[in-house]
């Protein structure tokens, strides 16, 4: 269990009556706490700011996190699988230590990250292509409609810039799966503290990182060399995040010098088939794009890299959850013209029988006919002359009645004079 590093469990805060800690990450310590107000639990994000920020940028700092709490909310309201913000404001410890905190939806269930864990450690197979895909489409969805979402000034770029499957929230809700992106704005707001100090998150092997090592893009780890960060960069997140639920296990792993040296190999990218996933040719080289080092050949939209993902795999094709400037809706594949059956005639029962009852005919014609012609065969070989009791005596077979002579010649295989 995380500690209570602010050693705020079990006092109020406001309207917050906080229970206990639920999860500590390298910028924050996630509390369980309960609204008196509303009469439900709410989960509070308490960041962990430096200690050197003075009076006057921690004044900045605020306004930056009041701006990326705001545009939280209108994300939540218009996009549901953004989880919604309830309240923002500053806890002040008992030992002056500064502490902003922002009050989240409390939402029952685990994370993707804790779900893959899960079934390694019940020995089950990882996820399959089909339900990874169909399990982060509302994530792609929605990090599609953030990097173009509507404002009052036109359309805004919010980048997440931390996408991991810690960040991804597999929610109950009402007995039905939800799937919510957590953390979203945290990511500017840490950068924004990490700058005002003048200073940066320090890792044991002398790299300063301001992102999770394992899921940092490669304009994250060079940023002189790949320039700024942008959708590109949720690309590269989502697309580990899905290489990881197929593989069924992290990918990129080992000290952050290894890290580096894994996501600016160009050689060996980490796409499904080099970590051990059998997929289609056409989803191998999707993610082999969104995994290009260099930005410039990764995709620019995100949408465009799900549109291509929902393609190689054969599904229907999803939308964003609002409408976009710009964007053109994908129309599926047009189907196979399909063959109109053909209308029997209703004539065709009666020909048919017609058909089968003179092929019987004929067929006891020819029957009759070989009998007659052997009959007449063995009469040629007796000494009595071919008469007509001799010849009905000589096939064996019952006298018949009467017939005109001509047709009992044919009948016989004869011909009549």
């Amino acid at each position: 269990m995380a500690d209570d590093v602010f050693g705020i469990v079990g006092t109020t805060q406001g309207a917050f009556k906080v229970e206990r800690v639920v999860a500590e990450g390298g910028f924050g310590v996630v509390y369980r706490a309960y609204h008196e107000a509303f009469r439900a639990p709410v989960a509070l994000k308490c960041l962990k700011v430096p200690g050197t920020l003075p009076e006057q940028l921690r004044a900045q700092f605020l306004d930056k996190f009041r701006e990326e709490a705001e545009l939280l909310f209108r994300l939540s309201a218009a996009i549901p699988a953004v989880v919604r913000p309830l309240h923002h404001d500053v806890i002040s410890t008992a030992g002056g230590v500064f502490v902003p905190f922002i009050a989240l939806e409390w939402l029952e269930g685990s994370t993707l990250a804790s779900h893959i864990a899960a079934r390694a450690a019940e020995r089950r197979p990882p996820l399959s292509p089909l339900e990874a895909i169909r399990l982060l489409t509302p994530v792609a969805r929605a990090l599609e409609a953030a990097h173009r979402f509507p404002g009052p000034s036109g359309p805004t770029c919010v980048v997440h810039r931390d996408l991991k499957p810690a960040n991804i929230f597999l929610a109950q809700i009402h007995g039905a799966e939800v799937v919510k992106i957590l953390d979203f704005g945290i990511a500017r707001a840490r950068d924004a503290a990490t700058l005002m100090a003048g200073q940066t998150a320090t890792t044991s092997g002398g790299l300063s990182t301001a992102f999770t090592p394992a899921y940092g893009a490669p304009e994250q780890w060079a940023p002189k060399r790949f320039g700024k960060t942008g959708p590109w960069t949720d690309v590269w997140g989502l697309a580990v995040t899905a290489v990881e639920a197929l593989a069924g296990r992290e990918i990129i792993a080992g000290d952050h010098v290894a890290m580096m040296g894994t996501v600016l190999d160009e050689k060996r990218r980490p796409t499904p088939r080099n970590e051990g996933v059998l997929v289609p040719d056409a989803l191998e080289g999707a993610f082999r794009r969104a995994l290009a080092v260099d930005p410039r050949d990764r995709f620019r939209d995100l949408g465009a890299f799900w549109d291509e993902v929902e393609q190689a795999l054969g599904l229907p094709p999803s939308a964003p959850p609002l409408a976009l400037p710009g964007r053109a809706p994908r129309r599926p594949a047009p189907a196979a013209p399909r063959r109109r059956p053909r209308r029997r005639d209703p004539r065709a029962r009666w020909i048919s029988r017609a058909l089968a009852s003179r092929r019987r005919r004929r067929s006891r014609t020819r029957r009759g006919s070989s009998i007659c012609r052997s009959a007449a065969a063995a009469s040629r070989r007796t000494a009595c002359p071919p008469s007509r009791s001799c010849r009905s005596r000589s096939t064996g077979l019952p006298r018949r009645p009467r017939r005109s002579r001509g047709r009992r010649m044919r009948r016989r295989g004869c011909r009549p004079r």
